[in-house]
């Protein structure tokens, strides 16, 4: 029999007559029951840590003064701030005004910026315009407010040409329109010229421009070739000169 066996069986005599004490048992279960509290005790506590963290930016979400309000939060020190009394003015100072300084003081019904509401600047309801023209053609679209027809539209036809004129008059100014249809002129033969005629467009056609002949009127006159035996004549005098280019480029013969 070598070393190594006579090791083995001297063991196992050993292991053989050890008896455990009855209170091991009882002590590898309480010792489990401890480590298995303090683990779950850890997973409360770390829940709730978490919890809580989550908690406090949700509160003060919910719980932040609003724009505006007045500050609440602020912890008291127990120290009250008297306000100091006004001083009374210096003999001879003129007495400050009570709304002077003071934040929510707005101006008085006496005060010079005070406006009364109304129309004008002195309480005055503003002017009512001149009314807009009416009845138009269809190929006039645009004429100054305070024009009424002169008379019905009215066609003549002579030398193969057909003109039609309109013509509208107010307080301080007339306009006369003209369309001339047929064969055989040009712009210089729409209509006669005082004076020398200038050069100018409307709406990118060539046009001239002129004062309106004879002594009975004083004003301006365009004329010029909408299209191919299609020409127009615009005149306006009075207040309305001063707006014919725009009264031209508003026909659409």
């Amino acid at each position: 029999m070598d070393l190594e066996s006579e090791l083995r069986k001297a063991m196992a005599e050993q292991v053989a007559t050890a008896t455990a004490p009855p209170s091991l048992v009882a002590d590898v279960r309480r010792r489990h029951r401890r480590r298995v509290t303090r683990i779950r005790v850890g997973m409360g506590v770390a829940a709730a840590s978490v919890a809580a963290v989550a908690f406090v930016p949700t509160y003060h979400s919910f719980t932040a003064t609003p724009a505006g309000a007045p500050e609440s939060g602020r912890p008291s020190t127990g120290v009250s701030v008297l306000q100091r009394p006004e001083e009374p003015p210096a003999p001879g100072a003129p007495a400050p005004s009570p709304a002077k300084g003071k934040p929510g003081a707005g101006p008085t019904h006496g005060s010079p910026g005070a406006h009364p509401s109304g129309g004008g600047s002195e309480g005055r309801p503003a002017k009512p315009g001149p009314p807009p023209v009416r009845g138009l053609p269809d190929w006039v679209t645009f004429l100054p407010d305070g024009l009424t027809p002169s008379e019905p539209c009215a066609s003549t036809g002579e030398d193969g040409r057909r003109t039609t004129t309109c013509a509208w008059h107010g307080p301080s100014g007339w306009v006369e329109v003209a369309i001339v249809r047929g064969t055989g002129f040009g712009i210089g033969d729409l209509a006669p010229v005082r004076g020398v005629p200038g050069h100018t467009s409307v709406d990118g056609t060539p046009a001239l421009t002129s004062d309106v002949p004879g002594s009975g009127r004083a004003g301006r006159q365009v004329s010029w070739l909408a299209r191919p035996g299609v020409g127009v004549i615009v005149r306006a005098g009075g207040s309305a000169e001063g707006q014919l280019m725009r009264i031209a480029e508003g026909v659409r013969p």
